[in-house]
């Protein structure tokens, strides 16, 4: 039996039991009849063996929560440490999604608008303002991989209605977004603070907020081309590149600076690269309003002054962009490929519409609150830091994680809700899931559909704790999900 039965028991207003057992019956009873083994659904089954011994595998010092669940028959199949909190990793993500939906709703769209800054004249414009929406979607994913069709869309459409260049600034409202833009609780190494799963958030937001790097051979000898984008003065870069010829593979380096956005390439180049993203360091804003004007010009208009923050007022001059995304297919995104950009938009995003300011805190403590309102005293495990999961410190119960999932199946979003997890089979049951990995915690949590038509929510929480690794809890992870699936 697992370790927390007892509890969770004395904790439920009423389970399945092979026949309904009145709500006042005295926690002593229920378990005379679970260990006289009546229902291959109560807990003290072949599920419950199968599962106790394989976490018996855990090495001294390692963690794991486990919950699991049957929507049907509305009772806890399996629950072992399943109260204790314990590190999300990316299934953080399904906090964020879960106030989401209640805080902004399915029909929320992210809004980004461009306006002229005055009367069209003679093909000239004199300046165009942009108000950031938070939309994490300017990027390969929604533009068929190709992230600068947004922008030269835009500057088509300029053309189209008669513009021939901008004698002005290209100015950025960022007001949307407060505060740091990435949570100072992320890992500080400069390995992690590179990565594209380290890009900041930003109320303007272009290509997941990353610089990407290419690389392309010249003349042998010679230091080879190296591309960047966003392209703009605002992302240096240090060229230490060599083109050789031949079979010769190649061999380069690609690095950011730790706390700037100048780039470094080495090594030596026989082939052209593929684009490399690094997170943006610094002005993430900025350098999406800098690879715009770039594309603007590009495209043929010209534009006479510089790219600068400030407010815009849209009714200064004609609208020239309003543009709409939806929140599922982002949601979609965000949790079947866990993409953290998207999660950390989304935090400040709910930050902004339920207590007017889109930043961390703002975002953490709205999301708890939402939560909280949703599950009750089930809410009290979790810890937020951010939206993503990459801080090791976001943390909360299986037996919450549980919950979260089973409130979700059972309100308004029952159906979209799981839509954004991602399809996970056993060979004998169907799952719907989120995935979480780092260095301190293998997580997996979600739906299985079993034959039959019955569904469960699980969670595993499996943590590195004071373990010498972690390596023993991704093979624990697969084989705990196919006991479920199998034994569930």
């Amino acid at each position: 039996m697992g370790d927390d039965a007892a509890k969770a028991l004395a904790t439920l207003p009423l389970m399945r039991l092979g026949t309904w057992l009145p709500i006042a019956a005295p926690v002593s009873a229920i378990l005379v009849a679970i260990l006289a083994g009546a229902s291959p659904t109560c807990l003290g089954s072949d599920l419950s063996v199968r599962l106790d011994k394989a976490l018996q595998s855990i090495p001294e010092g390692g963690e794991a929560g486990v919950a699991v669940y049957d929507l049907g028959a509305d009772s806890w199949l399996y629950l072992s440490n399943s109260s204790q909190p314990l590190s999300l990793a990316s299934t953080t993500k399904l906090l964020v999604s879960a106030a989401a939906y209640h805080e902004l709703g399915p029909r929320f769209q992210f809004i980004t608008r461009m306006a002229a800054l005055g009367p069209l004249k003679a093909g000239s414009l004199p300046g165009i303002g942009i108000v950031g929406g938070g939309d994490p979607c300017f990027d390969g994913h929604f533009y068929d991989d190709d992230p600068d069709q947004a922008f030269l869309q835009w500057a088509n459409h300029c053309k189209d209605i008669g513009v021939t260049r901008i004698d002005g600034d290209v100015v950025v409202d960022n007001h949307l977004f407060a505060g740091p833009i990435r949570p100072a609780t992320y890992p500080q190494d400069a390995e992690n603070l590179q990565r594209w799963y380290s890009a900041p958030a930003s109320a303007f937001a272009w290509n997941d907020n990353c610089i990407e790097v290419r690389i392309l051979p010249t003349v042998s000898g010679h230091p080879a081309d190296v591309q960047t984008r966003p392209q703009c003065g605002l992302v240096p870069v240090r060229n230490l590149t060599r083109t050789v010829t031949g079979k010769g593979d190649s061999h380069t380096s690609i690095t950011r600076d730790i706390a700037a956005n100048t780039v470094t390439v080495s090594g030596t180049c026989a082939k052209p690269g593929a684009w490399f993203p690094l997170a943006i360091a610094t002005d993430p804003d900025l350098l999406a309003g800098e690879h715009l004007k770039h594309l603007f010009e590009q495209a043929g208009i010209a534009i006479s002054g510089s790219v600068r923050l400030g407010a815009v007022d849209l009714n200064a001059g004609p609208l020239l962009v309003d543009l709409h995304h939806d929140l599922q297919p982002a949601l979609t995104l965000m949790n079947q490929h866990s993409q953290n950009f998207y999660a950390e938009q989304m935090l400040r995003l709910v930050g902004a519409h339920h207590a007017g300011e889109g930043s961390i805190d703002a975002g953490r403590k709205s999301v708890t609150e939402i939560l909280t309102k949703l599950l009750g005293k089930d809410a009290d495990s979790i810890a937020l830091l951010d939206g993503s999961g990459l801080s090791y410190e976001n943390r909360a119960s299986a037996s919450t994680m549980a919950r979260l999932l089973i409130a979700m199946a059972r309100g308004p979003y029952g159906d979209l809700f799981p839509a954004t997890l991602k399809s996970k089979d056993s060979g004998k049951a169907r799952g719907a899931v989120k995935t979480g990995t780092h260095a301190m915690a293998y997580c997996l949590v979600g739906y299985i559909e079993l034959p039959g038509g019955r569904r469960l929510v699980f969670a595993e929480l499996l943590n590195r704790g004071t373990a010498k690794d972690i390596g023993w809890a991704s093979k624990l992870r697969e084989t705990l999900f196919k006991i479920i699936c199998d034994d569930g």
